[in-house]
């Protein structure tokens, strides 16, 4: 399956799965609701089953390569190994907080070897830097959500306070690497300079728009945009205001479907992957995006600016580590 149409369905199952069909409920009717969340097991389902044979098939050529590092052939398959797993357990039930925290450490420390191994090349460096810089925060937010259940559990406000602090942490760390995705996205579209500025527009407008969902009177589409934009920001507890977590969440997939859809080559599949999973390292599909992105950003191709990218299936993108 082509690494497009993995991130894609990715994208599409954390947009219907986590925004949409959850904001359905109360705003639309019955038949909306079901039909929303058929669509969105199937397109979750179909997601899983991409992400699974992509990184099977890359673990595989990772621990082949000889100039793989022996850290990384260490790391590599129980890392990978552990979050399809837990993607099979979280399809009956939702996932034990400690699980969780096990999925987000393990998908963390994939996407920061890569990061570290990739940052050297010139040509990747900025999606290395994005890279690192997501799973640095997608770690941090998983603590501070397993900190914040413990404090409430045990109504330690002291605590809570910590947690709040480690979350807004990871927001900045958030807001640095959509600064980074934005400024490298500028310089490789063909109309950069005027797509970026558009992208910041359509994000503003629609946290504008959301913001008045819960006013008196409101529009079908402000409370709709409302409710999404809620439930894909999980209620962060951080010290910075909600709006500045809910311009994050949707200029990240703004900017993830024109990285993706963008002509922009490989690493912009790489960089679709990441901000996709921005927040979510405890969530399995978006802690596998990350884990696929991170162990395709050595195999992926730079194009330069204006060039034709290469075909992006993840065959013809790795070595052959078949015996002969």
């Amino acid at each position: 399956m082509p690494l497009r149409v993995v991130v894609g369905l990715g994208l599409a199952a954390s947009l219907l799965a986590r925004g949409l069909a959850p904001a359905l409920r109360g705003v639309a009717g019955d038949s909306a609701i079901i039909w929303t969340s058929r669509a969105a097991s199937l397109v979750t389902l179909l997601a899983a089953t991409g992400l699974v044979a992509g990184i099977a098939r890359l673990a595989t050529a990772v621990v082949g390569s000889p100039r793989a590092p022996l850290l990384a052939r260490l790391v590599v398959v129980p890392a990978v190994s552990l979050g399809c797993m837990l993607l099979l357990f979280a399809s009956f039930r939702p996932l034990e907080p400690f699980l969780a925290l096990l999925l987000g450490i393990s998908a963390a420390v994939v996407g920061s070897l890569s990061a570290r191994h990739a940052v050297a090349d010139r040509e990747k460096r900025a999606a290395a830097l994005v890279l690192g810089l997501t799973s640095s925060a997608g770690l941090v937010h998983v603590l501070a959500r397993k900190l914040t259940q413990d404090a409430s559990d045990a109504a330690n406000l002291a605590q809570f306070r910590t947690a709040q602090w480690i979350e807004s942490l990871g927001l900045m760390l958030d807001l640095l690497a959509l600064a980074l995705a934005l400024t490298w996205l500028q310089r490789r579209l063909v109309r950069g300079r005027l797509i970026v500025p558009l992208l910041l527009l359509a994000a503003t407008g629609s946290v504008v728009l959301s913001l008045r969902g819960s006013a008196p009177g409101a529009s079908a589409v402000a409370v709709l945009l409302g409710s999404a934009v809620k439930e894909l920001g999980r209620d962060q507890a951080s010290l910075l205001p909600v709006a500045f977590s809910q311009l994050l969440s949707v200029g990240s997939l703004l900017v993830a479907w024109t990285a993706l859809l963008g002509g922009v080559g490989e690493l912009g599949l790489v960089l679709a992957a990441c901000l996709v999973a921005r927040s979510s390292l405890d969530i399995p599909i978006p802690a596998l995006l990350l884990e696929l992105g991170a162990l395709y950003l050595p195999f992926a191709r730079a194009a330069s600016p204006g060039q034709k990218p290469s075909a992006t299936s993840l065959g013809p993108a790795l070595p052959d580590t078949s015996p002969p």
